[in-house]
């Protein structure tokens, strides 16, 4: 009865359309009111406290900041530079560029749709100068972004450690292979569409000189990512002094290295962060009464109950698990979906043998499918703005990229390896 409530509020504000926070909110009262829990008004609010009160939810501030100051002080135009001499003279090859400059910069946002709508502004105008389709362009460009979800650092991988009590040092590990995997993936997608298409490319030779200038001014914003990993890694920072770190940095190479960073543009990078984080921590917030609610139900051990009921193998879970986290993904936002999903599915995922990292990887690459996947995909909404094209023009180029996403899926699923070898080395 309490969990029909719970959803049964949580639809019927989904469905006139308010926001996904105050659908959430909506079913917690509406069980609070009408269900069993027998619980005071003042439990809410104590839960929901709680829900953002973790030093570990402090790194995403930090983080998206350092990622403002990093974009406001010319750190995409540097990463293309480089990645345009390294692979602009191959067919296609400046939807290779999109991809490369997407892990890159993913690696210092990590935030997806951040990435996304920096990345479309530069990238977008210029494959369409070059004579690429301005659909493609905006395709590559929404498929790329959701690299910034799974390189380190990541705001959605520290989401799920919070709420699966996974050590988050070990899920940005966890992240540099299949980060790896999946843009390559896109990568080799791009270059077999450019050249199946005949779209343009370099015509002039590689030039050491040049690349050895591009790879100079680069360099700072390269370093940027590997330098907050290796402190996490290495012992000499938690996640949060790493996120302090990366904006003390930002600031060091916006200002004095690349000198495109001022004291007026402190201002509104610190704005952005923190609406970022208020749209992030509110939902954090409010997912804890609603996590607790299902628990204290015992849905996740119905819903595994129910699995084993029907002599589902690990093989067989864990597909149930990935078509569960794709459907969902169509419809509602990455954050939601893993603060609703999470508590469920990972106690099914564990109890059927899987690695804690590699159910992280497969949780967090599935649902950014949902990214740029119509209805509701927002980076597919975002490029759409900004390179002025249709949503269906975009979907239908977007294909290619899905098959490469449910491949990579499928490998992570069925190579355990990829997500825990590297986090097994470094003591995690």
């Amino acid at each position: 009865m309490t969990v029909a409530l719970v959803f049964l509020g949580f639809a019927l504000f989904l469905v006139s359309g308010s926001p996904i926070v105050w659908a959430m909110a909506a079913g917690i009262i509406l069980a609070l009111s009408a269900g069993d829990l027998q619980m005071p008004a003042a439990w809410l609010a104590q839960q929901t406290l709680r829900g953002a009160d973790s030093i570990s939810l402090a790194a995403i501030p930090l983080f998206l900041l350092a990622g403002e100051l990093m974009n406001r002080g010319g750190l995409t135009r540097h990463i293309m530079g480089i990645a345009e001499s390294l692979f602009g003279r191959m067919r296609g090859g400046l939807g290779l560029v999109n991809v490369a400059t997407a892990f890159v910069y993913g690696g210092i946002t990590g935030s997806a749709t951040a990435d996304t709508g920096a990345i479309a502004k530069i990238m977008i105008p210029a494959m369409e100068a070059r004579g690429y389709g301005r659909a493609f362009a905006a395709a590559v460009t929404a498929a790329s972004g959701t690299l910034g979800i799974i390189v380190p650092p990541s705001v959605v991988l520290i989401l799920y450690g919070v709420l699966t009590n996974t050590s988050i040092g070990g899920l940005f590990v966890a992240g540099v292979v299949p980060g790896v995997l999946l843009a390559a993936s896109f990568m080799v997608t791009a270059y077999i569409v450019g050249v199946r298409e005949k779209f343009p490319r370099l015509e002039r030779p590689l030039q050491a000189r040049q690349l050895r200038i591009d790879l100079v001014y680069a360099l700072p914003a390269l370093l940027m990512p590997v330098l907050v990993l290796a402190s996490i890694v290495l012992g000499y920072a938690t996640t949060t002094e790493a996120a302090a770190l990366s904006v003390l940095y930002a600031w060091v190479a916006g200002a004095l290295i690349y000198r495109e960073l001022s004291w007026r543009d402190l201002v509104p990078a610190m704005i952005e962060a923190v609406v970022t984080t208020g749209a992030v921590m509110i939902i954090m917030a409010v997912a804890t009464p609603f996590g607790w609610i299902l628990t204290f139900e015992q849905v996740p051990h119905s819903v595994a109950e129910w699995i084993a009921a029907v002599q589902a193998g690990p093989s067989m879970t864990i597909l149930m698990i990935i078509l569960a986290l794709a459907f969902v993904g169509l419809w509602m936002d990455l954050g939601p979906a893993i603060i609703i999903l999470a508590p469920i599915l990972v106690p099914i995922a564990k109890a059927a043998g899987f690695d804690p990292y590699q159910i992280g990887m497969i949780f967090t690459v599935t649902l950014g499918l949902g990214l740029f996947t119509p209805p509701v995909g927002t980076n597919i909404f975002v490029v759409c703005n900004v390179g002025q094209v249709g949503i269906g023009a975009v979907s239908r180029r977007l294909v290619p990229f899905w098959i490469a996403t449910f491949i990579v899926i499928g490998l992570l699923a069925a190579f355990p390896g990829l997500s825990s070898w590297l986090p097994g080395i470094m003591g995690y």
